[in-house]
């Protein structure tokens, strides 16, 4: 399997090639970068999740490991402030 990310204008396309016997199939990616700040990071963690869940490792809530692709605030944010004091901080599935 081969990753090549490229710059497009408005956000980035990743195209991923699979060498299947004597053949090569691909598949592409896309991300499209927002107008506001929040949302162009959500975006781009949609982008990342979307290509874990198509091409990261197989893993389920029993493995030892997995991967998990979260959005923070900033460390000048309130929230970051209050879970760097002791605060609650939910899991990526929703609980805490």
């Amino acid at each position: 399997m081969r990753f090549e990310p490229r710059h497009v204008k408005n956000g980035a396309v990743l195209r991923i090639e699979y060498d299947i016997g004597d053949e090569v199939e691909a598949e592409e990616l896309g991300y499209q970068e927002a107008d506001e700040e929040a949302n162009e990071v959500e975006a781009f963690a949609d982008f990342l999740r979307a290509i874990n869940d198509h091409h990261g490792p197989s893993t389920s809530r029993h493995s030892r490991k997995r991967v998990y692709v979260i959005v923070e605030p900033g460390d000048e944010h309130d929230d970051a402030k209050s879970r760097a004091a002791g605060g609650t901080e939910t899991s990526p599935e929703g609980g805490e």
